[in-house]
């Protein structure tokens, strides 16, 4: 009799475990959406370039994350049927596209906020700038000859086509602009003390001697505005799109809902779905 009653209690067990579409292989469920456990196995292969086993905690409580962030983006956007690739690049960018058109694009920064950044950008100080030319030769003999040629009208450019050894010869020597204090103590001095358009006397190095063109000098002090507001707009633009897309993804979860059954899970899970969000 006991034998009948447990064979019958494994059935209805069985029986629950197909009939109310329980899957041992279902990690989350968003919305209506599964998401299948192997399918961010995957993913997270990919996404690292390791086997998802090696994963540490923490790096794949993010990537489920951002995994379970897409899977809620997806869907939201449930108008039509929406394909997302698999490759995490790829889905990313689709994905963006998807959040852009949800949530549409996030306010400017406020006027008060850029000024107050700007202000601190230009409060401080940058060290002087050169934009430099140089000629690379072998010995001091040569160095010295060419200086003579320079001396004589030769022209910078066309001397250092001819007669430097540097790899960028061929180009005049351009260096672009170097840095106060970024080179060698003694090219540093040698460099900042000449004004535009002058060129320097032979100056010893590792691989021969140099003899250096300044063509502008940018003197030390605070930037421009004009050279740090672009870069504070660029920054602070670049952190209201971040919070802008969180705050959009986490209204779309409440929405939608969110279940993650963390019980699944071979790591730790230590996310931002951790406890189940119910769709509103």
């Amino acid at each position: 009799m006991r034998g009948r009653i447990a064979l019958a209690g494994a059935l209805v067990c069985l029986w629950l475990t197909l009939g109310c579409g329980t899957d041992e292989g279902v990690l989350a469920t968003v919305g209506d959406d599964t998401v299948e456990l192997v399918v961010f196995q995957e993913h997270l292969t990919a996404a690292t370039g390791e086997a998802w086993q090696g994963v540490t905690a923490p790096v794949a409580s993010r990537l489920l994350d951002q995994f379970i962030d897409q899977e809620v983006v997806v869907a939201a956007s449930r108008g039509g049927e929406v394909i997302v690739p698999v490759e995490p690049g790829a889905r990313s960018a689709r994905v963006r596209l998807l959040l852009d058109d949800l949530c549409g694009p996030p306010s400017p920064p406020p006027a008060e906020v850029v000024e107050a950044e700007v202000t601190a950008a230009q409060a401080v100080p940058r060290p002087a700038r050169a934009s430099v030319r140089q000629m690379l030769l072998e010995t001091q003999e040569d160095a010295e000859a060419a200086r003579q040629q320079l001396d004589e009208g030769t022209d910078f450019v066309e001397l250092s086509r001819m007669v430097s050894r540097a790899p960028n010869a061929d180009g005049g020597g351009e260096l672009g602009i170097l840095t106060q204090g970024g080179l060698s103590e003694n090219l540093d001095e040698v460099i900042f003390a000449l004004q535009e358009g002058e060129i320097s006397a032979p100056v010893p190095g590792p691989s021969g001697y140099h003899i250096f063109q300044v063509l502008e000098v940018v003197a030390a002090g605070p930037p421009p505005r004009e050279e740090v507001e672009p870069d504070v707009l660029r920054r602070l633009g670049e952190i209201a799109a971040r919070e802008h897309a969180a705050e959009c993804v986490q209204r779309l979860a409440n929405e939608v809902g969110v279940n993650v059954i963390d019980n699944r899970l071979w790591f730790n899970y230590q996310g931002r779905y951790a406890e189940e969000i119910h769709a509103s």
